[in-house]
């Protein structure tokens, strides 16, 4: 009996370890539903393996489904993730991408993650006509759906000193520490009169501004890196004083709370596949039918110091 359970138990065994894809890499990896055309586009998949070490991770990608896809080998940057990049030249000019991850460990098992697609829309398109990648902004996006008006605030006190957006002290900036009662992050434009601080438009408290947005990292001197920049598409929804922030970095959102109609967000975002790791400090004012807002920061990262910058430039949807 004993000698009939081994034999048993060592031909299931054999099937299981003859069997394709036992032992294979796990990819994890959320589509891409829509980019812009002739931008470069990240791709991120998070790649484990419990038998074997994961030995390459290749991305395919086309712009048919009918051609022999481009590859491109995905690299390691720790934790399982693996980053890859399609080239801006390849995004369009057609309104789709297609694109698929390969990945394989030390035994040669390999797995691979079905078809996506991807919609590519033009540089300049309003961003609610991109979908969103995550629930994160489909959720910012229905916080925006306009609400009855509320009672108008009070006129904010007025300011005693030069310094529009002011941001907590002991902010440290690139391995600085700016010390003081608050850090100035813009100054007053000079002007006859002075006070009124919305130009007679009233205070915002809720409203849709759409628009785009630049920004910039700076290494900082001694590294052998050069200023890297993107631009793109932003949202700026307000809901009773509240502001959110979407599409300026990855899937974060920024929030904060209007002062008047001055703002200032803070937040520490993760990685991207074009920037380390940064604390963001995002000053603006909604002016009319406009709003524009400045970007500051540094990163967060040792190995990549180095400061942001940049500017985002909305209108009233």
């Amino acid at each position: 009996m004993n000698l009939k359970m081994r034999m048993t138990s060592a031909l299931m065994a054999l099937i299981v370890l003859t069997t394709p894809g036992f032992g294979a890499p796990t990819i994890l990896h959320d589509p891409i539903k829509a980019a812009e055309k002739a931008k470069p586009l990240g791709v991120r998949a998070t790649v484990r393996d419990a038998a074997a070490r994961v030995e390459s991770v290749s991305l395919f990608y086309a712009s048919s489904r009918g051609m022999t896809p481009f590859r491109a080998d995905m690299t390691g940057s720790g934790a399982g993730v693996w980053l890859a990049t399609i080239p801006g030249h390849l995004m369009g000019p057609g309104d789709q991408m297609f694109y698929y991850i390969q990945a394989e460990n030390a035994d040669g098992e390999t797995r691979e993650t079905e078809w996506h697609t991807i919609k590519l829309v033009e540089s300049g398109v309003a961003p609610a006509a991109i979908p969103s990648a995550t629930e994160v902004a489909r959720q910012a996006q229905r916080e925006a759906t306009p609400r009855p008006a509320p009672v108008p605030a009070p006129a904010p006190p007025p300011r005693t000193s030069r310094s529009k957006y002011l941001v907590p002290a002991a902010v440290i900036v690139g391995g600085a520490v700016a010390v003081g009662g608050a850090l100035a992050i813009a100054n007053h434009d000079s002007g006859g009169g002075g006070g009124g601080g919305d130009g007679g438009t009233g205070t915002v408290t809720n409203g849709n501004f759409g628009g785009t947005y630049d920004i910039c990292f700076t290494p900082s001197a001694g590294t052998n890196s050069s200023t890297v920049c993107d631009n793109g598409l932003v949202n700026i929804y307000v809901s009773n004083g509240a502001l959110e922030i979407v599409g300026l970095w990855d899937a974060e959102v920024l929030t904060a709370s209007l002062s008047g109609n001055s703002f200032t967000a803070v937040k520490a975002v993760a990685a991207t596949v074009q920037f380390p790791a940064a604390q963001l400090i995002v000053s603006g004012e909604f002016n009319g039918p406009s709003c524009t807002a400045r970007v500051d920061g540094y990163s967060t990262d040792p190995l990549a110091p180095g400061n942001f910058s940049g500017r985002l430039n909305t209108t009233r949807r």
